[in-house]
Formats: structure tokens, sequence, C-alpha cells
């Protein structure tokens, strides 16, 4: 079972036509199949061998997709490196992942060099569009001396195909990987979920170095329509987005919260029709209360959520189009997935009571690699222990309240910081914000908050503080309010809290 055969039988199913658009470009997937059999025969030509690890690390482009292709026909593990990451970053990927070689582009090319030449396994440095620098092979022409026959590689359900670094958000990336039958799952759950049916255009502006991404990609293989196409774009930025969207008559639009509350509040928007849009998907973070409600009310669309983690292939609860709306709700369990809430004592919780999420099935990554300590601590009597915090209601949909290690412990209380982060947003100059525990010689810790400012208007410190007195009982009002032009936030939109309390005991 190789998930190449998954792409492959589309193929057959629809037959050859234009699947992917990317700046002027119009492209087949039989075009991605060919240069994909290339490069895997590239590949095995440079004595790259089934099981050994590539890295991919580009901005969104066709060859992303062509690359994975290649490396899963052969049998090779992907690893996805996303190309905004810096040098040191990329070269502990690549060491601790043991990768072979590395496909980048011309724009990475210096940083990927530098970073390769620290990692003993790398053998190949792959550039799309090179310069001639030493040390890289050009792509391009790597692709023209070599045939595009290529059988895809016998695999097993169980055997690797990705291994993907989480954002390192809560401390050092590990490296979750992911099998060929998780990814399968995967495709099957969310086309499954996201009823799919009939011609769909398809936004794909998540960068594919991630989980969300090669899930939004995957979906598509499984449809069986002769029509549809998805828009790819290489980075997000709103008014290109607009432009797309109008262009392309845009249907389905899958992102992340801080993508849709910068289209909600762009001065350009009302210069687009983007009436096209039928279908919004939220993951990879919370969705801030009252953003759906204020996107609705703009453009007539409801944000659906979805919840799932890097470590169950971006899986675990998703709202589906025929759900009926529910604030905060991130929607019922996956297909073929378990989903619970368990107390500290890894007990299962009555409906309505807030305990720890865990998730059991396919979906389920296979270990975190070389970390055996990590990956027993997370995988108990077969369930993935998420260390998010939330509750099932009464009919199985899933609210997901904070991170585990994001509680707030004030004089033995514990302050969930999306409550307080609901009541600062509501003052109407709040764009958006994130609380954070920070030392306290009395309490132990205390809560502070960073606040961003909608464009154009105003508040103070002292206004906010206020503010949320009439909000929260005393022990949640925050100590500190601090006002930022943005929040630090990973490849995906996740804000990073670790960074925030970085900044803070740096202010100090």
């Amino acid at each position: 079972m190789n998930i190449s055969q998954l792409f492959e039988d589309r193929i057959y199913k629809t037959g050859e036509r234009v699947t992917l658009e990317f700046e002027g470009r119009r492209i087949g997937h039989g075009h991605v199949r060919e240069r994909g059999g290339r490069l895997g025969n590239a590949l095995l030509g440079l004595g790259i061998e089934p099981g050994e690890v590539v890295a991919v690390t580009m901005s969104n482009c066709p060859e992303v997709l062509e690359a994975f292709s290649g490396i899963f026909r052969i049998g090779a593990v992907v690893l996805p490196i996303l190309f905004i990451l810096s040098a040191e970053e990329c070269r502990f990927m690549l060491e601790d992942a043991g990768a072979a070689a590395v496909i980048t582009d011309f724009t990475q090319e210096q940083k990927v060099l530098e970073a390769a030449s620290q990692v003993e396994s790398v053998r190949r440095v792959i550039v799309v569009g090179s310069a001639g620098t030493p040390g890289a092979l050009d792509y391009d022409g790597l692709l023209k001396v070599s045939s595009p026959d290529l059988a895809i590689a016998d695999k097993e359900p169980g055997d690797d195909a990705m291994i993907m670094y989480t954002s390192g958000t809560t401390g050092r990336p590990k490296g979750v990987v992911i099998t060929h039958n998780n990814l399968y799952e995967t495709a099957r759950s969310s086309h499954e979920v996201n009823e799919l049916s009939g011609p769909k255009n398809m936004f794909l502006c998540l960068p594919l170095a991630h989980i969300y991404g090669v899930v939004a990609m995957s979906t598509g293989a499984m449809s069986d329509a002769t029509e549809g196409k998805g828009v790819l774009m290489r980075w997000f930025d709103p008014e290109q987005c607009f432009r797309l969207i109008e262009e392309h008559r845009i249907n389905v639009f899958p992102g992340v919260p801080a993508m849709f509350a910068m289209m909600l509040h762009h001065p350009a928007v009302d210069d687009y029709d983007l009436s096209s849009l039928e279908d919004c998907v939220s993951a990879a973070s919370s969705l801030p209360k009252g953003l759906g409600t204020e996107f609705f009310e703009r453009f007539g669309v409801r944000i659906r959520q979805m919840y799932g983690l890097t470590e169950t292939c971006g899986m675990g609860a998703g709202t589906r189009p025929s759900h009926p709306f529910r604030e905060g709700a991130t929607g019922k369990a996956y297909p073929n997935l378990e989903l619970a809430v368990f107390d500290d004592g890894d007990d299962p919780v009555e409906p309505g009571t807030t305990g720890e999420i865990v998730i059991r099935g396919p979906h389920v990554m296979k270990e975190y690699w070389n970390l055996p300590g990590e990956t027993a601590e997370v995988l108990r009597d077969g369930w993935l222990h998420t260390g998010d915090v939330g509750h099932l209601d009464e009919e199985g949909f899933l609210y997901v309240t904070d991170r585990k290690k994001d509680l707030i412990i004030k004089g033995g209380e514990n302050i969930v910081p999306a409550i307080v982060e609901e009541a600062v947003c509501e003052h109407p100059a709040v764009m958006e914000a994130a609380a954070i525990g920070v030392a306290d010689e009395v309490y132990g810790e205390d809560v502070a908050v960073y606040v961003v400012l909608r464009p154009g208007a105003a508040a103070s410190t002292d206004e906010l503080r206020d503010f949320c007195s009439g909000r929260l009982p005393t022990f949640r009002r925050p100590r500190e309010i601090l006002l930022v032009n943005a929040l630090p936030r990973s490849s995906v939109g996740k804000v990073r809290k670790r960074e925030l309390r970085r900044m803070f005991n740096e202010g100090r």
C-alpha cells in the first residue's frame, strides 16, 4: 500500500485534465505524475534508496507536489520543512531525521547548502532554478535526462511515509512519523467529513509543509469529479487572495483564523467579488469568539471549525456542512476515529466535564522519531493524549478550551487563557489577544495579556483593564496588558505563547 496509488487511481477515474492553477500556469495531474516519475528515477540514479529520508523545503509551488510524488513512488520518506525556517532549524531537522537528500529552490539555495554542509547524512542537494552553485544539482536538468516511467514501490500500510516536525510551541520540535495508511485514512475521512460532491474550486494557500496543507492536498485525490480545480498560492496575502477568489470563482477555502481575520479587516475587501465562496474551513488554532459571526455577517459564509494535531494527521473532530451551527464547537469525531475526554487518572468523564482530549484510531501517528520515551508518554493504552483541554456535549460535539500546558495557575486556581482572551476581545477596539502566565511573588503566577488593536482603533491599557473588571472575576483579571502590533505565530497561525513569555521576561 503506497499512498501514491491514491493519486494514480484518481487519474484513471477522472481522466487527464487541468486540476491545478498556479501563477498563470494550468497544470494537469498527469503532468505532475510524469514529472514525479522523472524525479523518482533521478533520485534512484543518485543512490537514494527506499526507506531513506528526502527533505522538501520550498514555498507552495507545483514542484512540491512533484517532489512528494517522486519520493513516495520510490518508497522513500518525505520530510517537509517550512521554507521560512532558519538555517539552524533546518539543520536540526535534517540531522535528526538523517536526511539523505534535500529538494529546495533557488531562493533557499544558500541557506539549505549551509545547513546541509553540517549534516553528514545529506549526500545531495537538488535545487529548482539552480544558479549553478557548487554542491547543488539542477532540478530541471535531472528531470530532462530521466525517464517518466516508474513503477510504484510496494509498501506495507504501517511503513513510514513522512516525518513531519511539530511547530515546537512547547519545546524542541519532535519528528512525527506518519505511515502510508495514516495518509490514506486521513484523505478518506477528510473527504467524507467535508461532504465533497460535484465540481468545486478549492483555494490552497496553506503551507504544504504543514499537516493541514497535506490534508487539503490529499483530500482532493479522493474525489471522482471530472470538473473543478485547486488554485495554489505561494504564500498567503489578503488582497492577492481576493483577486484569486474573484478570478477563479473559488468555492472552498481551508484556512486558519488569522487568514479569515485579515480578510475581514482588509481595507480592499469591498473592491472584489467574493460571492462564489460557499465553504470556509478553519483549523490549526481556535477560532476567536465573534470572528465567525462577523465573517458570516460580512460574507454570508459560515466558518466550519476543525480540530486535530500533527500527531493525528490533522484529524480529531470536524464540523460537517450539514451540522447545525454551534458557537465554539469543533465538530464530532472523524470517521473510524474515537474521541474522548479523560480526567487526570485517564478515566473518561461525563459530557460537559472538562478534561484532557484523547484520540484513538488509524489516523494516529506511528511514533515520535527516535524518541521512545516521549512516544510512550503520549501513547498510552492505544490513546493519544493530546495535551489539549476541552469537553464533549451530550451529542458528541467537541469544545476545545486550551492547551493543558498553557493553563495559568494563580494561587492554586487554574485559569484558562482562552476565557481571559475572550473577555478582552469583547472590547470593540480589540482584534485579538493572547493571555500568558507570568511569575508572581505572591500567587506563583499571574495573568498578562498581549493585545492587538483593530486597524484605526484606539484604546489605552487602563481602559482595557477597566473593561475587564466588569467581565472577569478578580482572580482572572490581567495584572498587565501590553499593546503590540502583531502576535508571534507559527507557520499556520498558532500564537507562540512561549515566545510571548520570552518577550515578557526580557522586557523585565
